[in-house]
């Protein structure tokens, strides 16, 4: 129990930094800070269990690093993926569920260039659905919860934006 806990704790740190990520305005600064929400939530996988959260995680931060040296060409994704996947495929210890954050992140980090704001929000959904499964499962109930709003903030921005630019319309 003292476990479920304290990896939920750490587990709302980082759901309050990525609020926090929403506020800034400049991308180089949204990476670093998304960084070290995402080692957060390696920390918290890890006292869940949550192996492949951890990997995804941390190979994600991986990820956020060379993005902000401007260093994420397709090859250094292609790489990254063939690593996070190899290492979550290997480790996962909980089936299917456990494959959920590979997925997320796999499509996260080959779609991450996307430059239309719907897609965006989109692509965002979909993962983010895919880690409240993941998270709910491994008692990570304050990431569900932040999760579950970030899917409903996302939905709406995207109502707001295909009613309000016609350009912006969903394909």
């Amino acid at each position: 129990m003292i476990q479920i806990i304290i990896g939920n704790i750490i587990a709302l740190l980082a759901s309050l930094l990525m609020v926090y990520t929403g506020l800034l305005r400049k991308k180089e600064k949204f990476i670093y800070i998304q960084t070290f929400q995402m080692l957060l939530l390696a920390i918290s996988n890890l006292i869940l269990g949550g192996i492949t959260g951890v990997i995804t995680n941390i190979f994600g931060c991986i990820r956020n690093i060379l993005c902000y040296k401007n260093k994420l060409k397709n090859t250094e994704k292609i790489i990254l993926v063939v690593i996070t996947s190899v290492f979550s495929l290997c480790f996962n210890n909980l089936g299917f569920i456990g494959i959920l954050p590979l997925i997320s992140t796999v499509t996260y980090t080959l779609l991450i260039d996307l430059k239309d704001v719907v897609k965006f929000k989109i692509l965002v959904i979909l993962t983010v659905i895919l880690w409240f499964i993941y998270d709910i499962y491994i008692q990570s109930y304050t990431s569900a919860i932040f999760d579950f709003m970030t899917i409903i903030t996302n939905t709406i921005a995207i109502y707001k934006l295909h009613y309000s630019k016609p350009e912006a319309k969903i394909s």
